[in-house]
C-alpha cells in the first residue's frame, strides 16, 4: 500500500523565506531604506537612434551620399584642379598663333601662287598644278578676273588648289593677307606669272618668277 506523503513537509531546495521585495518599495510602500535596495538586474546593452553611429573619415561628409569624392583620375592622390587661391590666366580668344603648316610641326618651306593669265599659256595646266604639289605645300591661283571665271577654269581642267582671290579683292590685294597667322604662310612665297603681272609680287611682298622660267625648269610646254 503506497504512503501518503505530505507535501507541506518537503524541502523544494529553495530558500524563499525571505522576500526580496522590489526596487522602489522604500518610496512607494513605505516599506524598508534605500539601503536595503536590491541590486539591479543586469540588462543587455542596447543602442538607440540618438547614439553615435561610427563613420570612415571624409574630409567631404557635408557632400550627398552617393557621390565619390573625385580623386584626378585612375591613379592615386587627391584631385580638386588648381589651387583657388592661385591666380588664374584665361587664354584670350583674339590672340592668333604663328601659322603651323599642314602637317603640323612649324610653317612650310613654300607655298605658290600662279596667276590665272600664266596657267592659260601652260599646254598641260594638269600635270603642271600636279608636279607643283610635289614640291610646294599649298598652290593659289590669282588673277585680275571675277571668282567665278576661276572656279570655271578650274572645273574644265579638273583643277583642285588650295586658294585663290575673290571678286572684292584683288591678286596682290590678296597675297598680302596671307600672313605669318595665315594657314598658307610658309619661309618661301612664290608668284609665278607672266613678265608683266612682276607688279602683282611687289605689292604683294612676294618673290616673283617668271613663267618662262619656271616652265624651262620643270620641262612643261607653254602656248603662244
Amino acid at each position: 500500500m503506497t504512503e501518503k506523503i505530505n507535501l507541506d513537509e518537503l524541502d523544494t531546495g529553495t530558500d524563499e523565506d525571505e522576500e526580496t521585495g522590489n526596487r522602489g518599495d522604500w518610496i512607494w510602500k513605505g516599506e524598508g531604506s534605500p539601503d536595503e535596495e536590491p541590486e539591479p538586474a543586469d540588462e543587455p546593452e542596447t543602442t538607440t537612434a540618438s547614439d553615435a553611429v561610427p563613420h570612415v573619415p571624409n574630409d567631404d561628409r557635408k557632400k550627398p551620399a552617393g557621390i565619390p569624392k573625385d580623386q584626378g583620375g585612375s591613379g592615386g592622390g587627391s584631385g580638386g584642379g588648381t589651387d583657388p587661391r592661385e591666380p588664374q590666366h584665361p587664354e584670350d580668344p583674339h590672340t592668333e598663333s604663328r601659322a603651323s603648316g599642314p602637317h603640323g610641326g612649324g610653317v612650310d618651306d613654300m607655298t605658290t601662287a600662279y596667276t590665272y593669265e600664266a596657267l592659260q599659256r601652260i599646254d598641260d595646266v594638269r600635270l603642271a598644278l600636279a608636279e607643283t604639289n610635289e614640291w610646294s605645300d599649298w598652290v593659289g591661283i590669282v588673277g585680275e578676273v571675277a571668282a567665278h571665271d576661276i572656279n570655271k577654269f578650274q572645273r574644265d581642267h579638273g583643277l583642285d588648289t588650295d586658294f585663290f582671290n575673290g571678286s572684292g579683292s584683288g591678286p596682290a590685294e590678296r597675297l598680302a593677307d596671307i600672313g605669318e597667322h595665315s594657314m598658307f604662310y610658309a619661309e618661301r612665297m612664290v608668284v609665278v606669272g607672266t613678265e608683266d603681272q612682276e607688279w602683282i609680287a611687289e605689292e604683294a611682298g612676294w618673290e616673283f618668277v617668271p613663267l618662262e622660267e619656271a616652265a624651262a625648269g620643270a620641262g612643261w610646254e607653254l602656248e603662244e
